[in-house]
């Protein structure tokens, strides 16, 4: 069965990165985010009280709530047990990717070489994400792997922005993540939520003018 988060994804082609420096923000972050539009909410472990943040905002309308920065299987099975529909880290542990699988939940991990995203994929990886490729190759990058690499699915991330959103779908990623070019966690410490809410119509709108991805995302 294809995870709820997959297509979700597939739809929205947007995934949102909460990071803040207390659980309150993080939540006030990730309401702004949602009432935004933006649906998938991924929770990282680098926010104080992760599971806190994650057990206020799972099962909200509206929002379908992951993790990130899943390390080990012990945080992916905490994370599963608040609601976790999704599971994002920055490496690819096998460990993790049976806790996610044997769940049905979205696994994404990060990777960036081809031999990497393949041992990813190999490893039951919905998506693969190519992690920092914002920073390192852009849209570019993504464009030279699609040729070897044509029907894996991925998902840019690490310095990704506004201008660089609608050239890493055009290249063929399924989808973005979002870190704080969208819920930056100095905007969440200062309040401002509303320029959070804006940047994600901003963001929503902007992927909804890039045409379809050239490989979509497959259930494992």
């Amino acid at each position: 069965m294809t995870p709820t988060a997959l297509t979700t994804l597939c739809e929205q082609r947007l995934i949102a990165v909460i990071r803040a420096a207390n659980p309150a923000a993080a939540i006030e972050s990730a309401l702004a985010v949602a009432r935004g539009g933006i649906r998938l909410l991924e929770v990282t472990y680098t926010v104080p009280d992760a599971s806190r943040v994650m057990r206020a905002i799972a099962g909200r309308p509206g929002i379908e709530m992951g993790a990130g920065t899943v390390l080990t299987a012990d945080h992916a099975r905490a994370a599963i047990d608040c609601g976790a529909t999704f599971i994002v880290a920055p490496n690819l542990s096998l460990a993790v990717a049976k806790v996610a699988l044997d769940a049905g939940v979205l696994y994404c991990p990060g990777a960036y070489t081809t031999g990497e995203i393949l041992a990813a994929r190999d490893a039951g990886a919905h998506v693969i994400k190519v992690y920092p490729v914002g920073v390192a190759g852009g849209p570019d990058y993504i464009r030279v792997i699609r040729d070897p690499l044509p029907n894996v699915p991925l998902l840019a991330a690490g310095g990704t922005h506004l201008g660089n959103l609608v050239p890493f779908l055009e290249a063929g990623c399924v989808g973005v993540g979002l870190g704080a070019a969208l819920a930056d966690p100095g905007l969440a410490q200062a309040g401002d939520f509303a320029t959070i809410e804006s940047r994600a119509r901003a963001f929503l709108a902007k992927a909804a003018t890039a045409p379809a991805a050239g490989a979509r995302a497959s259930a494992r």
